[in-house]
């Protein structure tokens, strides 16, 4: 049965359009960094509605992450639809090399200032103890939990939106 599934998934993908015959190149980056704006952004006003300090509960993360995907199905939905396979993938690929989580705490930086008020705490990224980004291909290959370095990360986000770009190109 999988099988068949994994097959029927191959035969759509690869009858369907890379590109949308009347999207421009420019049309396919403004959607897509859009996109990656709009779910960042959604990312972290829930997050800060859902996970407060006095309730952290496991069932408030995995209800964000559902809401998460089915947010994310969306965008990948109308990218596709809108502009074809590639804009999707270029979507998936920012998520993947950790671009979005970048702009979660760039959200942070935009919505809550840290200066000029003391004691304010406005990002995740203030420290090197990152351990939540073993969906990543550096998190892959470190085993899960571990610390990755914040260095590795921002490098590999660079190099995951230079090829997204590419892809659009």
């Amino acid at each position: 049965m999988r099988s068949l599934v994994g097959a029927a998934l191959v035969l759509l993908f690869l009858n369907a359009p890379l590109r949308a015959q009347d999207s421009t190149r420019l049309e396919r980056i403004g959607y897509v960094l859009g996109a990656s704006l709009a779910f960042s952004l959604l990312d972290y006003v829930g997050y800060n509605i859902v996970v407060t300090p006095n309730h952290q509960s496991a069932s408030s993360i995995v209800s964000l992450h559902i809401f998460d995907a089915a947010f994310g199905s969306a965008i990948n939905y109308f990218l596709y639809k809108t502009c074809g396979l590639s804009s999707a993938i270029s979507f998936d690929l920012i998520w993947w090399t950790w671009g979005l989580d970048l702009g979660f705490s760039g959200w942070g930086d935009v919505v809550n200032p840290a200066a000029p008020w003391v004691n304010r705490a406005n990002s995740s990224l203030n420290d090197n103890s990152i351990t939540w980004a073993g969906w990543t291909p550096i998190g892959i290959l470190r085993p899960q939990g571990t610390i990755i370095d914040k260095h590795a990360l921002y490098a590999q986000a660079i190099v995951g939106f230079s090829i997204s770009m590419a892809i659009l190109w």
